[in-house]
């Protein structure tokens, strides 16, 4: 993985590429849904660069091994001259390989997997061999376009490929959406669809509570209008009735009842104008009670828009609010940096003048004891000078008792001796 750049490792002239650029057309790659550019440059984790360029060739590779047919190869003479025969070979040994994959795996076939491989083999068998397919449709991308061209232009993709590359491309941009995106980020954005969702919520519940009214509003005008059609429909049922009866009385009595005749006609013209004018009292008073539901769904009409106009007037100030709240935080913070970055500073200058004043106090106790231990020399010399003084002078002082003692010796011996001459001669 190159964690220089994002782009893809397989394209013309990447240093991090499979060591050949593509030679293929813009359209072997046009028909590969590789959704929006993702930016690595946002990413400044390391690991995270290498895991979206993993995903990134992984989903090239399968999106070009797609295009191979699977289990079957054409053949064709002309798809080796386009191709060569060393890379028509190697698609040929793929598709066997398949084929024996599924021979091995389907329980139902245990007779016809005889003399095959186990599944261990033929799995790393065919996983590597697939690797090698896709390198090769990496290093030259115009493979695709030619096995199409063999194909006469018909082959379709499988659909469960085709989901399952969809499925990779969204956990791709997933992976990555979530990799680029901080802690605080990702708590604010929680934060914000959370307090939205709760709005939305409050919303509906209101909207839903307007819906319930109009349509209670409604049914109790579709009842009114009802029972109306409901009197209208007898009254005309009675009509006719009446009509229907007064017919036949007409032809059953005839013209010997010309009295009869004409007091039923009186009476029924009577009774008519009365149903008539209670008609129109009906048809009157249902115009008025329409008008009056008309008005009233109007009512709740506009409240139900001044009702969303505030609503909109305050996810407004809200916005607006939080806009101000993190660029008051960014503001704090910055200064926060700043006084930071100060302190740090403060405190490795104060740090170095400790130092120098300890390494000065050390060198001042180092000083004073050098001091110390030289006075503590100079006194014992002077101790040692003075003790040898007196020995020296109690020494001269000794020779010159004893010379004193010695001079007075002599002195009275010589004394001595005179007396006693003296004594003797006077004997």
């Amino acid at each position: 993985a190159c964690p220089s750049t994002f782009e893809s490792p397989h394209r013309v002239g990447h240093p991090c590429g499979t060591g050949a650029p593509a030679r293929g057309p813009a359209a072997a790659m046009s028909r590969l849904d590789m959704g929006p550019t993702l930016n690595i440059h946002k990413l400044t984790n390391v690991e995270a660069q290498r895991i979206m360029l993993i995903l990134e060739e992984t989903f090239t590779k399968l999106s070009l091994l797609s295009f191979v047919p699977p289990a079957q190869m054409p053949e064709d003479r002309v798809l080796t001259d386009l191709v060569g025969p060393e890379i028509h070979q190697v698609m040929r040994e793929q598709a066997l390989l398949e084929q024996q994959y599924d021979t091995v795996s389907n329980p139902s076939a245990a007779d016809a997997g005889k003399g095959l491989p186990d599944f261990e083999t033929l799995d790393d068998e065919l996983r590597h061999s697939s690797r090698v397919v896709a390198r090769m449709l990496l290093e030259d991308r115009t493979i695709v376009d030619k096995l199409e061209a063999v194909q006469g232009g018909s082959f379709e993709r499988d659909a469960s490929i085709v989901k399952f590359l969809a499925t990779l491309n969204e956990l791709k941009h997933q992976t990555y959406q979530k990799m680029s995106t901080s802690v605080e980020e990702e708590k604010s954005k929680e934060d914000f669809y959370l307090e939205v969702s709760a709005r939305e919520e409050k919303a509906s519940q209101m909207l839903r509570a307007l819906q319930k009214d109009l349509k209670s509003e409604k049914a109790e005008h579709d009842q009114e209008v009802s029972a109306l059609d409901d009197t209208i429909s007898k009254l005309r049922t009675e009509i006719e009735h009446i009509r229907s009866s007064t017919a036949a009385d007409i032809k059953n009595l005839g013209d010997s009842t010309r009295v009869q005749k004409d007091d039923a006609k009186q009476m029924w013209a009577g009774k008519e104008q009365s149903l008539g004018d209670q008609l129109a009292a009906l048809k009157a008073e249902l115009l008025q009670t329409a008008q009056k539901n008309r008005d009233a769904e109007e009512q709740l009409r506009k409240r139900k828009v001044k009702n969303e106009t505030e609503v909109e007037a305050w996810i407004g100030k809200y916005d607006t609010e939080v806009r101000e709240k993190v660029s008051h935080i960014k503001a704090i913070r910055k200064e926060y940096d700043e006084e930071k970055r100060q302190l740090h500073w403060y405190e490795e200058y104060f740090a170095r003048v400790d130092a120098e004043r300890a390494l000065r106090a050390a060198e001042q106790r180092k000083l004073e004891a050098e001091r110390a231990k030289e006075q503590a020399q100079k006194a014992m010399l002077a101790h040692a000078a003075a003790v040898i003084q007196r020995i020296w002078r109690g020494r001269q002082t000794r020779r010159e008792l004893e010379k004193a003692k010695k001079g007075k010796k002599g002195k009275g011996k010589k004394g001595g001796k005179k007396k006693g001459g003296k004594g003797k001669k006077k004997k």
